[in-house]
């Protein structure tokens, strides 16, 4: 039985994959559970409109975070936090600071999970963040201060 993928199923395929499977497990797991619908030619062709419309919205997506990369390459960001003599943080510097300084300085919303801090900044200084979209990923440098 030919289906169309509706989600990532493991060992099978991914997200509007057409693949063959067993009749029983088609018919009996996963279009009953909503993973998969019959290949016809109705839903090939609504498939194939979905997966051009999801395209031309990951390359606006990707358009618009390449504009981010570069006002954000343009200011410096600085980022103040509780810090002790030594310039030690009490607590690490977590991604939604980042993400909010970023919107404070660019006026341009970012979420926390495209925020990518590799290892925990921990101490004041210069550090290297990574920003991240689909499998792009560009490094901005943040500078921590000391409140």
């Amino acid at each position: 039985m030919k289906v169309i993928l509706l989600q990532d199923v493991a060992k099978i395929g991914r997200r509007f994959d057409v693949v063959t499977v067993p009749d029983g497990y088609g018919l009996n797991k996963l279009i009953p559970q909503g993973m998969a619908k019959p290949a016809t030619q109705e839903n090939l062709k609504a498939v194939q409109a979905q997966s051009a419309t999801n395209e031309a919205a990951k390359a606006q997506a990707d358009e618009a975070f390449t504009a981010i990369v570069a006002k954000v390459k343009d200011v410096s960001l600085e980022v103040a936090v509780e810090a002790n003599e030594q310039g030690h943080l009490f607590q690490a510097l977590k991604a939604e600071a980042v993400a909010q300084e970023v919107e404070t300085k660019t006026g341009v919303p970012i979420r926390a999970d495209q925020v990518h801090i590799k290892t925990p900044i921990k101490e004041v200084g210069e550090h290297h963040v990574g920003l991240t979209s689909g499998n792009t990923e560009e490094f901005v440098t943040v500078t921590v201060v000391a409140k």
